[in-house]
């Protein structure tokens, strides 16, 4: 298991909404892919029948559940970065002590049509709506995890979403 993961296990439909309640609370927003949409706030109302992968996330940590097929189990995640960079400090390499160089951090650019879209709802240059947590947003902010092989060649092993960049530099909720 990567250091970077705390905590990680199977979940069945049943008990799916009550292991991702542990995880949701102030602060964090939700991610969720189903088979027929994406719904993106802060509100966990899970149709587990439906759902291929949901992500709580926040600027320290995210639970990520996702399974491949319909009716099947769900593989789940937990990362909390202050958890991994507490472990780093044990580490004997110099370099591979350093949180800097077991990450590395994305801004991506949302589709946003800046002339129709209005606080929280966004619509996209080609016309399809969607919402997120936050009004005002530009970017999304991914985390990378990195690992290296043997001959110290860097490969990414996992990312999560971080949080949103507000036009003006600002991430998520805070005031312009």
């Amino acid at each position: 298991m990567k250091e970077f993961i705390c905590e990680h296990g199977v979940s069945t439909e049943s008990d799916l909404q009550v292991l991702a309640e542990k995880y949701l609370h102030d602060g964090c927003s939700v991610y969720a892919v189903y088979t027929n949409h994406f719904y993106c706030g802060t509100e966990l109302n899970i149709d587990a029948k439906h759902l291929l992968e949901l992500r709580i996330f926040s600027d320290d940590e995210e639970f990520k559940i996702s399974r491949l097929n319909i009716g099947s189990d769900f593989t789940w995640r937990y990362i909390n970065d202050s958890e991994y960079q507490k472990k780093l400090e044990n580490e004997s390499d110099d370099f591979l002590s350093v949180f800097d160089n077991q990450i590395y951090d994305e801004e991506h650019y949302l589709d946003v049509d800046s002339t129709k879209s209005k606080g929280c709802c966004y619509i996209t240059t080609g016309g399809g709506p969607y919402t997120l947590p936050v009004g005002n947003a530009e970017k999304v902010h991914i985390r990378n995890y990195l690992d290296y092989d043997e001959h110290g060649i860097v490969m990414i092993s996992d990312f999560r979403i971080v949080g949103f960049i507000k036009k003006g530099g600002n991430i998520d909720g805070e005031m312009d």
